[in-house]
This record gives C-alpha cells, sequence and structure tokens, in this order.
C-alpha cells in the first residue's frame, strides 16, 4: 500500500498521545514494506490564544526530508495575528454562550434525576459554568455564564439554597426556580447570599438558574462573566446539614453516565450549528497552512488513500474538503466531550471510507448508529523489554517510603478531575480505615494542583524506566477516569502482568475489560475498595488475572495487532 498521511504536526520530539499513535503506525507500516509519507505543517509548539482559539509556532523548516526514517514533507505555517485571534475567539464563545442559554437545562436535569446519588440530598452543576480556577488560598471557583443551572434532589423539595463567591462591579444576582419565580439581590465584592426555593408545581427535577444582570465583558478574556462562585450549599427544608456542590462537577460528569442520551444531545446540538461557526473554529484551532490545503488538491495520483487526523483541529475536514484520493480518518474523539461536537467532523467522517475507531465499543455504539461506517483499530502499545530479572517490590517500596507489608495500588493518568484519582484515593482511605495497609501510588502531570491524602503517594511525571518499574511492583492498576478515548494505561498493565480495575461508566476503557476474567470493574469509592480487597484477599486469583490480561493484550493491543487490523480496514474500505 502507497499512503499519505496527513496530521497537524509531527516529529520524534512531540509526546502527545495522538502524535505517539501516529507514529507507531507509520513506522510498523514502513517496518512491513509499504510506501507512507506524511504531509505536515512547520509547526511546532500550540499555545491558547483563548480558549477556542491557538498559537502555532514555526519550530521545523520547509520542505521534503527523511525523518527518523520516515518521508516528511513540510508545508509553511500561515502567519496568525494573536490579538485577531482573540477577538475572533471572543465571538464564538459569546455564541456559545448563547447556544447553551437556549438549551433546555431540564434534559440534563431529568439525566441527572435518576442517577443513583439523587436519592440522597445532593446537588448538581449543569450548564452555564466556566473551568474551574484555583485560587491563590488553595479554594476553588467557577466564573457563571450570564445564566448559569444547577439542580438539587430529591426532587420535589423545597428549601434554601446559599451561594457565595465574589462579584467583579455591582451586578443584581437573581436565582429562579421552575416555578419561574426570579428572586434578585445586588451584590459587589464578596458576598453570600441565601435564596427561598419553593417546590415545584409539576414535582420535576428541580433546576434553579442563577442569573446575572449586566455580566461582565474583560476585552482580555474571551468570556462573558457573570459571578465568581465559590461554592454553593443546598439545604432541604427541615434539614441542619447543608449540602455542597462539587465544583469540579458539571454537565459533563452527568453525560458521561447516560452517554447514549448525552451523545444524543450534543449531535443534535453540533447538527444545529451555524456553518460560518464551524469555519471560524476551524481558522481559531488551526492549523492553517494555505500551501497544504493547496497541495492536497493535486496529490501524487499513485497513493492509494490518505489518512488524515485529528480531531479536534482542522486538519480532518481540510482533507475532506480538499483532497481527491480515498479517505481514512483516524478520529481520536473523546466522544462524550462537547468540544469536539462540531458540523464539519460530521460531514468528513461520513464522507470517509473508514473511520478507525479506538475501541470496539466506539465503533459498534457511536458511529455505527450515526451512518458512520467505522471499524476497531485502536493504537498500539510497544511490548515492554522484559529485565533479566524482576525487579524488586521491596526495595521499590523502601526507595520509595513505603513499608514491606504495604499493598500498592497504582494508577497512571494526569492528575485531574476527569481521570477520578480521588476516587481511587477514597477508596484507600476507606481500606486503611478498615485496618488494611494499603497504598495508593499515582504517576502523571499535575493538573490540578490538589493536595492528596496521607495514603497517596504522589510521583509527578517519571521517566519510562521509572514507570516500568512501578507497573511491575505494584500489585494491581485502577484506572477510574471518566473520560478516555482507549485507556492505553491498562493495557500498558496488562503487558507487565498487573491485574487492572477500570471505570465501569467509562465505556470506552471499561469495554477492554472482562469483568472477572482479566479484571474488575467498579464505579465509586465503595464498589472500587471492594473490587481492591477482592484482590488482595485472594493473590492466586489476582496472579491469573493478571496473566490472562498479559495474554489479551499481547494478542490484540501491541502496535503490530494494530497494524494488522488497520490493514484489514483499509483493505475492506478500499474494496481489495
Amino acid at each position: 500500500m502507497k499512503l499519505l498521511v496527513v496530521t497537524y504536526r509531527w516529529g520524534e520530539d512531540l509526546v502527545g498521545g495522538a502524535e505517539i499513535h501516529h507514529r507507531r503506525l507509520v513506522h510498523d507500516l514502513i517496518e512491513l514494506g509499504h510506501d507512507v509519507e506524511v504531509w505536515t505543517t512547520t509547526g511546532r509548539e500550540i499555545a491558547p490564544a483563548a480558549h477556542w482559539a491557538v498559537e502555532w509556532t514555526a519550530g521545523y523548516p520547509e520542505g521534503m526530508r527523511v525523518e527518523a526514517g520516515v518521508p516528511v514533507r513540510r508545508f509553511r505555517m500561515d502567519a496568525g495575528n494573536r490579538r485577531l485571534l482573540q477577538v475572533s475567539a471572543k465571538y464564538l464563545q459569546r455564541q456559545i454562550e448563547r447556544e447553551w442559554a437556549a438549551a433546555d437545562p431540564m434534559e440534563l436535569a431529568r439525566l441527572a434525576a435518576v442517577l443513583p446519588e439523587a436519592q440522597a440530598p445532593w446537588v448538581h452543576l449543569l450548564e452555564g459554568w466556566h473551568p474551574v480556577e484555583l485560587c491563590h488560598d488553595g479554594t476553588l471557583a467557577r466564573w457563571t455564564f450570564r445564566a448559569a443551572h444547577l439542580t438539587a434532589f430529591p426532587t420535589g423539595v423545597h428549601g434554601e439554597l446559599w451561594i457565595a463567591g465574589k462579584a467583579h462591579h455591582n451586578v443584581l444576582m437573581g436565582v429562579q426556580n421552575g416555578s419561574g419565580e426570579l428572586q434578585w439581590r445586588e451584590v459587589v465584592g464578596d458576598f453570600e447570599e441565601k435564596f427561598l426555593v419553593r417546590r415545584r408545581a409539576d414535582g420535576g427535577p428541580d433546576v434553579f438558574s442563577v442569573v446575572v444582570e449586566s455580566p461582565w465583558r474583560p476585552l482580555t478574556d474571551h468570556r462573558t462573566l457573570g459571578v465568581y462562585v465559590q461554592s454553593v450549599r443546598w439545604m432541604p427544608a427541615g434539614s441542619d446539614s447543608p449540602v455542597d456542590a462539587n465544583l469540579w462537577s458539571d454537565h459533563r460528569a452527568i453525560g458521561r453516565r447516560h452517554p447514549e442520551a448525552w451523545w444524543d444531545i450534543l449531535w443534535r446540538r453540533s447538527m444545529d450549528r451555524p456553518g460560518r461557526y464551524a469555519k471560524l473554529f476551524d481558522w481559531l484551532r488551526g492549523p492553517r497552512s494555505s500551501a497544504l490545503a493547496k497541495a492536497l488538491r493535486t496529490p501524487d495520483a499513485s497513493f492509494d488513500a490518505v489518512l488524515a487526523a485529528n480531531l479536534p483541529w482542522s486538519v480532518l475536514p481540510m482533507v475532506a474538503r480538499e483532497c481527491p484520493l480515498p479517505l481514512l480518518a483516524m478520529a481520536l474523539w473523546h466522544i462524550e466531550d462537547d468540544f469536539y461536537y462540531w458540523p464539519q467532523y460530521v460531514e468528513a467522517l461520513r464522507r470517509a471510507r473508514v473511520v478507525l475507531a479506538n475501541t470496539p465499543y466506539s465503533a459498534e455504539r457511536f458511529f455505527a448508529p450515526r451512518d458512520i461506517r467505522a471499524e476497531f483499530v485502536g493504537p498500539g502499545v510497544p511490548l515492554p523489554t522484559e529485565p533479566a530479572e524482576p525487579p524488586d517490590a521491596r526495595v521499590w517500596k523502601r526507595e520509595l517510603g513505603i513499608a514491606e507489608d504495604e499493598a500498592v495500588v497504582l494508577s497512571v493518568s494526569r492528575k485531574s478531575p476527569e481521570k477520578r484519582y480521588d476516587v481511587i484515593a477514597e477508596a484507600v482511605e476507606r481500606l486503611n480505615a478498615a485496618g488494611r495497609r494499603v497504598r495508593f501510588v499515582l504517576a502523571g502531570p499535575d493538573m490540578d494542583c490538589r493536595v492528596v491524602p496521607p495514603t497517596t503517594l504522589y510521583l509527578g511525571r517519571i521517566d519510562d524506566a521509572a514507570l516500568d518499574r512501578a507497573y511491575r511492583c505494584c500489585d494491581l492498576f485502577a484506572l477510574m477516569s471518566d473520560s478516555e478515548s482507549f485507556g492505553m494505561v491498562l493495557a500498558e498493565a496488562w503487558l507487565r502482568g498487573r491485574p487492572v480495575i477500570a471505570n465501569a461508566i467509562c465505556g470506552p476503557a471499561a469495554s477492554l475489560v472482562a469483568e472477572g476474567e482479566d479484571g474488575l470493574l467498579a464505579q465509586d469509592a465503595d464498589s472500587l475498595a471492594r473490587a481492591i480487597a477482592t484482590l488482595l484477599d485472594d493473590p492466586e486469583r489476582a496472579r491469573r488475572m493478571g496473566e490472562a490480561g498479559r495474554a489479551k493484550a499481547r494478542r490484540d493491543f501491541t502496535q503490530r495487532a494494530a497494524t494488522e487490523r488497520f490493514l484489514a480496514a483499509a483493505a475492506r474500505a478500499l474494496g481489495r
């Protein structure tokens, strides 16, 4: 096969997951004797200019050359004006905020109402909240849009809603519940306001909207800013125990618990979005290269197909629009993330001969029902080099200050809320409180700067050798992430013979695990603590699960296995 690969940036010194995926596939295809050429830009570093917009640094020279054994043709980046990017991103953000304001918050509230947590007093953020910010004193806060929504359970109750935070200038803030009544307070500076909430007449989910008159629209910020909320407390009538909202958790968390319904909501919204917003989003994200677009119109006719990647950048729709070659799409899509839903992506995916899905779950349950032809290919995981002698877990523990009799639960991920490492930490805390000796070890970059509990050892980002040693010396591996397109760390743990526990709610990751055979599934701290105890109480069963996982990973998740699936999918798509 002669394959043209078009991607947004390329280089052995780039370490994003998607970039690693591309490189491994291309190197393996070349090793198998296929003719592969990569077209990309001169862009290297990506820096946010605003929420939607990025700036690209031209870090590579133009031209055709062989880089690490791969023929790479680089095209000049079009210069971007930072001020223009910021102003355009501000305009797009305003339109998206209006889109969200027009959405019915009751859709999400109804989904939230059937979650297990809704049986107890509970408050949850819906839509209309900007991302979490860490204050200088270590507390959390979130700016609202002009209108932000939240819901409280159990449904049909009345009580008090307490909101504390800051207002940049004198504003009128009101709370509106399902009855339509709007209660206003004038707030300025630090505030803590109590709003009385009445029972809904229809008995449905309680949705409250925080509305701000005259929101702040600073020139240097792309957002419309309402009030800076630092805490939300819900006090049901007759209770003396307020319930605090988790400011890290919002509408995305509800969506992940109801994937099919959430996908439908996001899909419908993306189809209703005006085309001019999609074009503006592509221009803001980039890469911006008119030279690459021009070359795509007349590629060498000897190429059998073009493999285009990756979302959420503009490369895939650009290739679909410009290039006459048969299109194979590598859509590394986090299917539960609202950031990825744009009509130009949908159009490009539907035009592709085949979409290379990361998991069978996404191929069968996400792409197929939306008339997108997809096959599971997935990323490949390199086979680790087996050491002459297995590392001594006792020495490893001693070096890290872990007692010899402590069992170790390892996780590898960014230290950020959607990875739900805090659930693992809580489960381990509970096991220790029950008299067990367990330590949670977490490796990965720090994204949220939160302090971990005493039974958690946070290693930060570690090199490959240290990571391999951690995999081999831990007792079991856990991944409770809500957001994964695959869950490569599960395969990495299996290849070292470790049993795994995955988040039952995260469909792509959970679909990799044959529960009871090569791992277990859990969805909260209670079920995770039970699963950890199950494996620690039966070391022989844990060993068998680890060996079964190793056999599965060697069969299905190595780079060669992924490459063979790609070649088979491409042959079917091209009619060979």
